[in-house]
């Protein structure tokens, strides 16, 4: 399996999120699509995708869908994340996801995503995101 077409390779400061990735990320008109190939170091002995991973990478789609939907710039600090594994995503896979802005604050951002891999969804969150240089006065 090969990257699809349109993805550009995000190249992260974050040292967590290079050592997760690397993420790609196509940006559309209603906001960016990430994803990332699923390589035998994210997963388990059985070639599925650890938990973990799947939490960091919808995690990384909400927080550049919340930063997209402010045009703020700067990290959008996770407040709560949510996650329900629906099925296993297989090393080799291409896996991708993108943000659903649900609502607005000055404050806070609240998003939700699938994670989608061969078709199927693998994993729904949603969680709340900090918009940053707000403070709960604003």
């Amino acid at each position: 399996m090969s990257i699809p077409d349109g993805f550009v390779r995000l190249d992260m400061a974050d040292d967590f999120v290079r050592l997760v990735g690397p993420l790609h990320v196509k940006l559309e008109a209603d906001g960016p699509r990430v994803g990332l190939m699923l390589e035998p170091r994210h997963g388990n002995p059985l070639g599925i995708a650890h938990g973990g991973c799947l939490v960091t990478l919808a995690d990384m789609v909400m927080g550049f869908g919340c930063g997209y939907a402010t045009k703020t710039p700067g990290v959008h600090p996770t407040i709560t994340l949510n996650s329900d594994f629906v099925r296993g995503a297989r090393i080799g896979n291409w896996i991708e996801g993108k943000a659903v802005i649900t609502r607005r604050t000055p404050n806070f951002v609240f998003a939700r995503c699938d994670l989608v891999c061969a078709g199927e969804v693998v994993l729904s969150a949603s969680g709340v995101f900090k918009v940053p240089g707000k403070t709960s006065a604003s």
